[in-house]
């Protein structure tokens, strides 16, 4: 069975040559999940580049914006029944907890919660079990993009049967090797969350799979083979 190439979480349109990461993507044929921070950018993405095979854009309301762009939530809920893919999304209390932002992903998940065909890619940092009191168990995917909760939290999210996404700065760091060794196998999918990452910062190609994959093995206790196609038939387990 082929092996896919993908990326659940991923900010292209902050690099400078938004256009031409898109037609790499396509040329490269990795499917790709475009996170939005905002509803307009959702709808802009979504009708410039309508044909494209590979790449999808999800719908989002980043938390760190929701205070800035708020207003923009009923168009997010207007949009809601169109997009399969949903992100990002979420809470930060990196700087404390914020009423405005807690209260709007809260009508999020509630509004999300109206359909069962969603895969949702969440932020969670420093609010790891606010998230998880809010989304609870969910028939639509729950996705916890670049995790680093604690190992309490981790077993709770495990327990609600949510997926995380995982990226190569994760890999290489003790704690982020720890939490990963103790998610299930069949919960874990790639990200690159570019460009946030290391790897990524300047740019993306598709030179990130080779080193994800043998840093994962490492991890993992298996074969690089082994790895690809864990990861790849979880991606195909998602998209069902």
């Amino acid at each position: 069975m082929r092996i896919l190439k993908y990326d659940t979480h991923t900010h292209l349109d902050l690099y400078d040559d938004f256009e031409t990461k898109l037609k790499y993507i396509e040329k490269n044929e990795i499917y790709t999940i475009v996170m939005t921070n905002v509803p307009k950018l959702y709808k802009k993405y979504k009708d410039k580049y309508p044909n494209l095979k590979f790449t999808r854009f999800s719908l989002g309301l980043h938390p760190e914006l929701v205070i800035q762009y708020g207003n923009q939530l009923k168009l997010f809920l207007d949009y809601l029944p169109e997009s399969k893919y949903i992100g990002e999304i979420g809470l930060d209390y990196s700087k404390g907890i914020i009423v405005d932002q807690k209260q709007i992903f809260e009508r999020i998940i509630e509004s999300c919660n109206t359909f069962e065909d969603k895969i949702i890619s969440i932020h969670s940092r420093k609010a790891t079990d606010s998230v998880i009191d809010i989304v609870g168990e969910s028939k639509n995917k729950i996705v916890l993009h670049w995790f680093t909760g604690s190992k309490k939290e981790l077993e709770r999210a495990i327990d609600k049967g949510y997926y995380f996404s995982i990226n190569s700065d994760m890999l290489v760091t003790k704690k982020g090797a720890a939490l990963i060794s103790d998610i299930p196998l069949n919960k874990l999918l790639i990200e690159s969350d570019s460009p946030f990452t290391k790897q990524t910062r300047n740019n993306f190609t598709i030179d990130y799979f080779d080193d994800f994959y043998m840093n994962a093995s490492k991890i993992l206790g298996k074969t690089v083979d082994e790895v690809e196609f864990l990861f790849s038939e979880n991606f195909r387990t998602l998209l069902k």
